[in-house]
């Protein structure tokens, strides 16, 4: 769930007059997470993996975000929503604190680009295996078992594996030869 501060910042519009103090003395982690939409949980895993970097520490061991991680957080939190993997994010996040937003866009559009191609050839490989089911759906429906064959003695599966699956495993003849009562007719 987004709220209204993470709404605010993904926008464009940075902190309030009354935050710019945040700024200087740094933000708490649950402070970033409601700015963000990543919650504290996740902010110290990316820690953990080196997403994010370790942050300042105050002198009762709170940890102290800056508005550079903010950002970061923001930009990760975009990359995940689009299913790009984390290990293709980490060089992107590794050099966005001294890069120019211009080269941030750039590497990320980068990123979109490879992460579209993946989507295309997942969804070519879904629709083929859509494909393969529906044919193996028509297959079963037009297969008609022996009334009186119990499934642990029937030698012949062709109703439920595919004859050319079959043919890999052996070939069809010796599967029809030895089952003389088929559970297919």
């Amino acid at each position: 769930m987004i709220g209204a501060d993470t709404r605010r910042v993904a926008a464009g519009n940075g902190p309030h007059p009354h935050e710019l103090h945040e700024l200087t003395d740094g933000l708490t982690i649950g402070r970033v997470a409601r700015l963000t939409g990543v919650s504290a949980k996740a902010i110290r895993y990316y820690e953990d993996i080196g997403l994010l970097p370790r942050p300042a520490r105050e002198a009762n061991r709170y940890r102290r975000y800056s508005w550079a991680d903010v950002n970061r957080l923001i930009l990760l939190r975009r990359i995940r929503l689009l299913g790009v993997p984390l290990s293709a994010a980490k060089p992107l996040l590794a050099g966005a604190h001294d890069a120019r937003c211009a080269d941030v866009r750039d590497e990320l559009l980068a990123l979109v680009d490879e992460r579209l191609a993946a989507v295309d050839r997942e969804i070519a490989e879904l629709r083929a295996l859509r494909g393969a089911v529906e044919r193996y759906q028509h297959a079963l429906a037009d297969c008609r078992p022996g009334e009186r064959e119990l499934f642990r003695s029937c030698l012949d599966m062709r109703c439920i594996v595919p004859a050319d699956e079959l043919a890999e495993a052996g070939s069809e003849e010796e599967s029809h030869e030895e089952c003389p009562d088929a559970c297919c007719v």
